[in-house]
This record gives C-alpha cells, structure tokens and sequence, in this order.
C-alpha cells in the first residue's frame, strides 16, 4: 500500500516541473503555517480577552466590598464614638430632649441612618430622632438584647416597629435595615442604656450602581453569607449552591468560568469581612459577566486570518510560477551569492548580477529587501527600547497614586519595611499618621472636586515640608503616612506642628472659594521589639486618633498617649 503510494506519486512528480513542484510544496507549507498562525493566535486572543474580563470583575467585586466595609466602619465608629465618649457621659442620663437633639443632629449630618434611639436596661425608648418609638419597649429586639453584651451589629432586615412610621423605601420596597448599637456605661462601669442605629441599606444599592456604571453585559450581587440575596436582580432559584457559596466565604475571593443560561460567565466574587473593629457580617458581593460574546472575537478573528492567508497564499504561488520559470537558469548564481551572506562576515549584501533583466530585478528586490530587514531591525530594537520605557512607566503607576502623584499603600510599605530593617542598630524612624479633619464635610458642601484639590493641596503641603530621604505616601481617601529616616522624637514633633500649621494657615482655593482645612496627626517611632513597620503604623494611628477625639487639628505622639493610657 504505502510503496503504491509512493509510486504514485513519483509519476505525477516526473510530469511536473521543479518550479511547479515548488509551487505546490509552498502552497501547502503557507496553508499550514497559516492555520497554525490563526489558531495560535484566537487561542491568544481568547485567553488575553478572558484575563481582561477576569479582571474588570474582579476589580469590581473587590471594589464594592472594600467600599461596604469602608461604610460600615464609618458608621460603626460613629455610634461607638458617640457611645463611648467621656463628656457625654452625664447626657444620656439627663434631659431626655436633649438626649433627642443630640442625636437628631447626628442624623441630619449623616442621612444614612434611618433610626437612632437611646434605651434604658429595661428596653424602654428615652429619645429617638424625630421621637420616633418613645415610650415603645425594645426589650425583645435583637440589636437590644445583643447591645447589653457588647457593641453588636446586626445584619440586614426589614422593619419592624419603624415600618408604618418610614414608609417604603426608594425601590418602592419595605425598607431594610443594618443595626449597630452599643451598651452605654456611666463612669462606674454601671449600665445606664443602649444606643442603637438602623442604617438604611439604600446606601449600598447606590454603591452597586455605582460599580456597573451603565454595563449592559455586567452584574453586581451582594449575598448575606447564608447566599440570600441582598442587593442585585432577584432570581427564581439561589445564585450559588451551599457548597460554593461555603468555598467562597472560605477563600474570600476568587474568580472562576461558568455556563450560566447556556452562555460562558465569568464569575468574580469579594467577602466583605470587616475593617478595623468592625467584624464585618459575612457579605459576599459578586459579579459576572457575559464573556460569550468576547470570547466570540478570537474565533472570528482566526477565520479572518486564515481566508486574508488564503488569498495571499495563492497570489503567491502564481507568483512563485511566474518568477521560477525565468529565473531557473541564472539563480544558481544568484543563489551561490546569496549563500555567502550569513557565512562570511564581510558579506553583507548581494552583488549586482547581470544576465538578464529578470535577474538584474531580483538582485536589486533582494538588496532592497536586505537593507529594508535592516531598517526592520533597527525599528524592532526602537520599539523593544519603547516598550521597556513604557513598562517602567506602567511600573511608576502601579507604585503611585493618581490623584496626588505620591506612593501609593503597596510601595510604601514596601519602602517603609526595607528602612525599618536597615534602622535595627540605631532605632531612628519616625512614621507620622495624619488625617484631614472634617474631610466629608468639603466633599458635601463644595463637591467631590473640591475635595480631590483639597487632597492635592495636602500632599503638596506635605511633601515640600520633607527632606530628600523622606518618603511620603497617601494610603486611600483622605489619609496620609509619613516615613522619616534618622530622627528624633522632638524632631518628628516639630515636623508634624510644621505640616499642621502650613495646612491649618492656608486655604485651599477652588473656583470663587477659600477652604480652610486642618489636620491631625499621629506620631509614632521605631521600638526595638517592633516586629515590622506594622507596628509602628498601629502605633502612630492609634495617636491619630487620639488627636482626632481629643480636639482635632493637633499632634499627638504616640508614647505619650500610651502613657496616658
């Protein structure tokens, strides 16, 4: 069989020439190169257009339950500020009208909270904003019962006692609720009453929104950690099965590729699980996309490749035709120069051969084409320098932060890390924690832009007050950390009143506007039984906030606030 084959095709071999031959073999080596080419590259394309989608997900899932922890804790810091702060102590057991004022201040400062009510230990109401349930028992509420044990948060739910007295909420639905509240103690340790918030869940459908941002092929979940739904379209049967949502609260984030509806999904998913003290409630937020229509490009975009290889592949070969029966004879010449080039290092380009006019042609292609390589080469190394430029750029991104241009959390605790190491013999690094006072209050009265110029001003304000081997760094939102090599505790309080007052004397200007902000610091230095900078961060933060409840726009340092202590 196989020698008949053979025999086969030796005949047709002897009926053709070499230049058809050539031909034929040519055409089928492009058309296989060709099919390779367009399948290396849709599996390129799909697998480059799968991470991109992976990632937007990701980011998105991420981001919207970074921002429900961040929330949370503002919220939770609130109640527990104003649970636990000395000179309100007497407040809660005096005028229960004032008790009301105070806290319908809080709720006209802050619209989130829907509720927010003082109990004594029996349960009964004493004051509540807009004196909503005075007089009503509590006793038997969770966010009570839970408060007389300690600061409790509890998860979403729908109204009960407030139903019929907040109406519905924006979505037309019965509205929902997350409790916080916290035990509030006289200066004995004796329990005078519980103070307790219904944060309205609104906030956080406007988060979700937020992240879609008008995707037609995106979707934003939020799950209880039981997998109910909580925020997002509702469905006729659960999102996940047990067994997946249990590995997602086990592995706290993810992505993974699914069938859903007879289209491929790409499924990306976060834990909210806490920030600070505040324990988080299990939230999962997920998104997914529709990847059936990207992952549709790869295959078009192979088939293209392959019918454009088809047709150049053909025009080829005629050509091959063409130029092999008038240059069969000479192009052993041709060929024998050629043959040097690679060989002999002083050959670098083919001589001018004469003979005939097709072979003075393909001399002169083929030395255009070799000086044309050339110039190819020397564009390939230009765009390979291009490329390296542009990925040490990328880099200097990925390490900054783009509003203000300064480090952003990774590369300083990278940085910060390297010179604590380097501080072990002398212990002389300062790290200075600041935070702009009353922040919120520039976003909602002047708006978000003002806010990003305000950030600006203070890291502007900050970065011309420090030496050439400091290093400056904004962690997220309205927070600052400060690295300082070789100094003293004196020195880094001194620096930290330079910074404040710089802030506290100048005004921010914004369009017809003067804004005046302040800002507090904390002040921390290395102790030899730091573990890692870590702990010296913790420390200058737990100064900063003693700086924030003590008064605002002040330096407090962080060994005398242990002292205090």
């Amino acid at each position: 069989m196989l020698e008949a084959l053979q025999s086969r095709i030796h005949r047709i071999q002897d009926r053709m020439s070499v230049a058809r031959q050539m031909s034929i073999a040519m055409a089928l080596v492009s058309l296989a190169g060709i099919a390779a080419l367009a399948i290396v590259s849709a599996s390129l394309s799909r697998t480059e257009m799968i991470r991109r989608i992976t990632t937007d997900v990701t980011l998105s899932a991420q981001m919207v339950a970074t921002q429900l922890d961040d929330e949370m804790f503002e919220r939770y810091a609130d109640i527990r500020q104003l649970a636990t702060m000395s000179p309100l102590s007497t407040l809660w057991t005096g005028d229960p009208a004032a008790v009301r004022i105070a806290l319908d201040q809080l709720r006209d400062a802050l619209p989130t909270y829907a509720w927010i009510g003082f109990a004594a230990p029996d349960g009964t109401v004493i004051a509540a904003t807009g004196s909503l349930l005075e007089g009503v028992s509590v006793a038997q509420r969770p966010w009570f019962t839970g408060a007389l044990a300690g600061p409790f948060v509890g998860d979403v739910h729908e109204a009960l006692l407030l139903a019929k007295h907040l109406g519905l909420s924006r979505t037309g639905e019965p509205m929902r609720f997350v409790d916080v509240a916290f035990p509030i103690r006289n200066a004995g340790g004796q329990l005078v009453g519980v103070l307790g918030a219904h944060l309205g869940f609104d906030w956080a459908e406007d988060l979700r929104r937020g992240a879609l941002q008008g995707s037609q092929d995106k979707e934003i979940w939020v799950l209880g950690s039981d997998g109910a739904v909580l925020l997002g379209p509702r469905q006729a049967t659960p999102l996940f099965a047990p067994e997946r949502v249990a590995q997602m609260t086990r592995t706290k984030a993810g992505a993974f590729e699914e069938k859903r509806g007879g289209k491929d999904t790409l499924t990306a998913y976060a834990v909210a699980d806490g920030k600070g003290d505040y324990p988080g409630l299990g939230w999962i937020v997920v998104a997914q996309q529709d990847a059936s229509v990207a992952f549709a490009i790869p295959t078009r975009l192979g088939a293209t490749i392959l019918a454009i290889g088809m047709v150049v592949m053909l025009v080829s070969v005629l050509l091959t035709i063409w130029v092999s029966r008038r240059l069969s004879r000479p192009l052993a010449a041709l060929t024998q120069a050629a043959g040097e080039i690679g060989r002999n290092p002083q050959v670098t380009m083919l001589p001018r051969l004469r003979g005939s006019l097709e072979v003075i042609q393909v001399s002169g292609s083929l030395r255009a084409l070799i000086r044309r390589l050339g110039s190819v080469e020397l564009r390939f190394e230009e765009h390979a320098q291009r490329y390296e430029e542009d990925l040490a750029a990328l880099r200097r991104l990925a390490d900054s932060d783009p509003l203000t241009g300064l480090m952003n959390r990774r590369s300083f605790l990278s940085v910060a890390e390297t010179a604590l190491q380097g501080t072990r013999s002398s212990d002389r690094l300062g790290i200075l924690m600041g935070d702009i006072d009353h922040f919120k209050l520039v976003n909602d009265t002047y708006g978000h832009a003002a806010g990003d110029a305000v950030i600006r001003f203070v890291a502007a304000t900050i970065a011309a007050s420090l030496r050439l081997q400091d290093r400056v760094a904004r962690f997220g939102g309205e927070e600052f950390v400060v690295l300082l090599l070789d100094v003293t505790e004196a020195e880094t309080v001194a620096l930290a009143e330079r910074i404040r007052l710089a802030i506290a004397e100048s005004p921010v200007m914004f369009e017809d506007h003067a804004i005046r902000v302040s800002m507090s610091f904390g002040v921390a230095l290395v102790n030899r039984g730091d573990p890692d900078v870590d702990a010296v961060i913790e420390r200058a933060d737990f100064a900063l906030y003693e700086a924030k409840t003590t008064g605002r726009n002040r330096v407090a340092l962080a060994n005398s606030v242990a002292k205090v202590a």
